[in-house]
């Protein structure tokens, strides 16, 4: 797994409970090295007002808010940046603030939308799933916690360059991430499509490095699967691979990451590549 330098934290205006800022906080107190960048994007519009006094004074306040809520983080001895930008575009505008921050890690809090209202709306977390530079971790749990249980999703269909080295980052971070959660455990899943692709839980098993009772091959398609697997193993975090493809950032609809999304409790780790 690459080395996560920077983790960029995206505050959710509308609510006190920053569930996003609490994980990162978590995975930031595993290594004082590691910088964190808090983000908010903030809009308003008042009829009757100057809207230059507006956009300052709101910048001021949401930017006071957001240095309270960090300043626990940089007692504990980690470097934090704070930024607050002012657009109506908020949906638009995580990506590139954090590419711009240099990140290697993104983490949000999870928005729930039903599967028609995905693929009608322009969701923020469709959004920046798919305009991300770096891996995006969305939240759904209120914090990372000892025992969490790590199901690493991997594609053991395809074998050309592109998906081995995807199969391996997936594993990367969910060794690394059982490796730093104390009493945590690796579990596996792989789907296949029909009896012609069969797949052995025990060579999933031995190509993640686990017991065979943590691997689970089934037949039918990923979004379905992987569900199924999630909830019957109570995993607290799911990895999956996203390929970068030709036109990514042109509101393709159909990535499995997408589909799960809404489908699982667990928070979701989407790990990209090419």
């Amino acid at each position: 797994m690459a080395k996560i330098s920077k983790i960029f934290a995206v505050i959710d205006p509308t609510t006190d409970k920053q569930a996003a800022l609490t994980s990162a906080k978590w995975i930031a107190s595993q290594d004082s090295a590691v910088a964190l960048h808090v983000y908010e994007a903030i809009f308003a519009t008042t009829d009757n007002v100057d809207a230059g006094a507006l956009q300052r004074a709101e910048l001021s306040r949401h930017r006071a808010w957001v240095e309270s809520l960090v300043a626990p983080i940089r007692i504990a001895g980690n470097d934090v940046t704070v930024e607050v930008e002012w657009t109506s575009e908020w949906r638009d505008s995580i990506a590139p603030a954090a590419e711009r921050a240099g990140a290697d890690l993104i983490l949000k809090a999870a928005g729930y939308h039903s599967g028609a209202g995905r693929r009608l709306l322009k969701t923020s977390d469709w959004t920046l799933l798919r305009n991300s530079h770096c891996p995006v971790y969305l939240v759904k749990k209120d914090s990372i916690e000892a025992g969490a249980k790590v199901l690493v999703a991997l594609d053991m269909q395809r074998e050309d360059d592109l998906h081995n080295r995807l199969n391996e980052q997936v594993l990367d971070y969910g060794r690394a991430l059982v490796a730093s959660i104390p009493g945590s455990s690796l579990h596996a899943v792989t789907a296949y499509p029909n009896s012609d692709n069969f797949v052995y839980p025990g060579d999933l098993a031995e190509k993640v490095g686990i017991e065979s009772k943590r691997a689970h091959a089934i037949e039918g398609s990923p979004e379905s699967v992987i569900p199924e697997v999630a909830q019957k193993t109570a995993a607290n975090i799911v990895i999956i691979g996203t390929a970068a493809r030709e036109g990514i950032k042109a509101a393709v609809i159909g990535n499995t990451v997408e589909k799960v999304l809404d489908a699982v409790d667990s928070d979701i780790l989407t790990v990209n590549v090419g």
